[in-house]
């Protein structure tokens, strides 16, 4: 038995290793089926991590799967024959290493296996470890009191970690040197934070204003919302507020509605709309009268908003135009096509060539990054954009903007190629949340690794839901290195081994936001749809540097 183990350590070590051959892969097999504790000994090696890794450098996906084209999940257990003596918990460990079997085998066959029969039984049970996994776990969480929803000409203050428009704030300090913040608490009340300032969040209903100014809108739903300020807490009743704090004291002024002020040493005191509270550095209050216009209402700052919308607009534009003659490009889509009928994705490289246009199959044109820009989402498992691409290369350069709702698939198509040849390269992200880039390093015929996958560490999680997001991969066939990257900074440098180092790429048919055509006569295919959308996408004919891409996000952002 201990021999057992041994050897299938080795088998194993030999898998990482990319040196497993087909009769390494039988006797693997074999172990497996006939030995509980070898069973039992696999499953905690935890080796899911390892395959997603390794993916399609051998075909363990087949390990629990009877020579014949087509098994049900009812009958799996015709390879461990209940006898007695078979335990309960031998049924267990059966049941986990089927399944575990189940997500070993996609790695595999939905890479590598176009036609194999084994594809459209995948293909059924795509979903089924997510429903599993969904079934017994715990609901989904997230975190935070208040979204920043706008953010206009923002200097953040040392120390201060950046923020998004769309981040969920934890309770802390936000503080900024300039520009204005609109943070709408999960009460109900917006505010509007004009640096410099610094503003403590505690609660969902409860802020600490140290200094600078703000303005708050707080509707029937949010009554209560309190904001507390050196030795003096303002409770509002629902109304419109502002409230301004700095060495010389603290200034209220209520702009519709009513406030309750509670001072540290005096009763409380009632304010109405119209009206105002001074408190000095002493301490004494003093009757004062708003006046709406020194601070920034919702409306103004919407306007605000826009034209630095416009503005970042237009120096895309501009970089745009000057960027589709760039002589590295293989291929570039702006997707700024004003046409919502067109079903057409028209090729931005110039001089122009519309044998690399795109055909739209289903993806619905939407808004990009910005409104006057376009982009297309990708929802329903058919949608795709259709691409031919001529012609070989070395390097690459991989770039796009995308908005990505959910990783709900195991695979989640950025661009592949359809037939997935050798020199073809695959960029796509899986359901972990990981940047997932190949080439294809041998012909299907040939015995050993197929391809190298280079995952980077996992990157998006819910909190990136619906937001507009960077992502770039270089493949650099000189240094040997692929790097991905997310808004401009680097996530992972790997290099490749010599045998995985494809010199000459390619592209022919491939797809943007899903995976290949249904070849087959029963029209299956398997289902890589993005379920996001995209509005920006390039390739280009070198591995560019860090700080090209940095600019180019920078440029880009919106």
């Amino acid at each position: 038995m201990k021999d057992e183990i041994e050897e299938l350590e080795r088998l194993l070590l030999a898998w990482e290793e990319g040196e497993l051959d087909q009769a390494g892969i039988n006797r693997f097999r074999e172990i497996l089926r006939t030995s509980e504790r070898a069973r039992e000994y696999y499953l905690q090696m935890q080796m899911l991590e390892v395959a997603l890794k390794l993916e399609g450098e051998a075909g363990l996906g087949e390990m629990f799967q009877s020579d014949k084209p087509s098994v049900s999940l009812s009958e799996q257990n015709s390879f461990f024959p209940l006898k007695q003596g078979f335990t309960w918990k031998s049924l267990a460990s059966l049941a986990a290493i089927l399944l575990l079997g189940l997500l070993l085998g996609r790695l595999f066959y939905l890479e590598t296996s176009e036609g194999d029969p084994e594809l459209e039984r995948l293909s059924t049970l795509e979903n089924y470890p997510q429903q599993a996994s969904q079934a017994g776990s715990l609901e989904a969480t997230s975190q935070g009191v208040a979204l920043i929803t706008r953010l206009v000409e923002v200097e953040w203050a040392d120390g201060q970690h950046p923020h998004e428009v769309g981040d969920a704030l934890l309770p802390g300090i936000l503080a900024l040197d300039s520009g204005l913040v609109q943070i709408e608490f999960f009460c109900g009340a917006t505010v509007i934070l004009d640096g410099p300032a610094e503003l403590e969040l505690q609660t969902f209903e409860l802020a600490r204003l140290a200094s600078g100014r703000l303005r708050a809108q707080v509707p029937p739903a949010a009554r209560g919302f309190t904001i507390d300020v050196e030795e003096m807490k303002i409770v509002d009743l629902g109304t419109e507020f502002g409230l301004a704090v700095s060495q010389e004291g603290t200034d209220v002024q209520v702009f519709e509605g009513e406030v309750e002020l509670h001072p540290a040493s005096a009763s409380k005191k009632i304010l109405n709309a119209g009206e105002a509270m001074v408190r000095n550095a002493q301490g004494e209050l003093s009757p004062s009268t708003a006046s709406s216009d020194t601070f920034i209402d919702i409306a103004t700052l919407e306007q605000r908003d826009q034209q630095q919308q416009e503005a970042r607009f237009q120096s895309w534009q501009r970089w745009s135009q000057a960027f589709r003659r760039d002589p590295r490009l293989i291929a570039y889509y702006a997707f700024d096509e004003a046409r919502q009928w067109e079903r057409k994705l028209t090729s931005s490289v110039e001089p122009l060539d519309h044998n690399l246009d795109g055909a739209i199959v289903g993806a619905d044109h939407t808004p990009g990054r910005w409104e006057a820009k376009g982009a297309l989402e990708f929802k329903q498992p058919g949608d795709r954009v259709r691409v031919q691409i001529p012609g070989e290369y070395a390097s690459l350069t991989f770039l796009c903007w995308a908005k990505i709702d959910s990783l709900d698939r195991w695979y989640n198509s950025l661009f592949l190629t359809d037939s997935y040849e050798q020199g073809e390269p695959h960029w796509q992200i899986l359901d972990t949340g990981q940047l997932f880039f190949s080439v294809r390093a041998s012909e299907k015929a040939d015995k050993g690794p197929a391809h190298r996958p280079i995952l980077s560490p996992p990157f998006w999680d819910r909190s990136l839901s619906g937001k507009w997001i960077h992502l770039a991969t270089t493949y650099d066939v000189k240094s040997q290195y692929v790097t991905h990257y997310l808004n401009g900074e680097q996530l992972h440098r790997e290099r490749l081994p010599d045998p995985q180092l494809v010199p000459i790429t390619r592209f022919g048919a491939a797809t943007l936001g899903n995976w290949s055509s249904p070849m087959r006569p029963d029209a299956h295919f398997a289902i890589r749809n993005l379920n996001g959308s995209i509005d920006e996408f390039a390739i280009l004919s070198e591995a560019i540097a860090a700080d090209e891409i940095q600019e180019i996000y920078f440029t880009g952002k919106p």
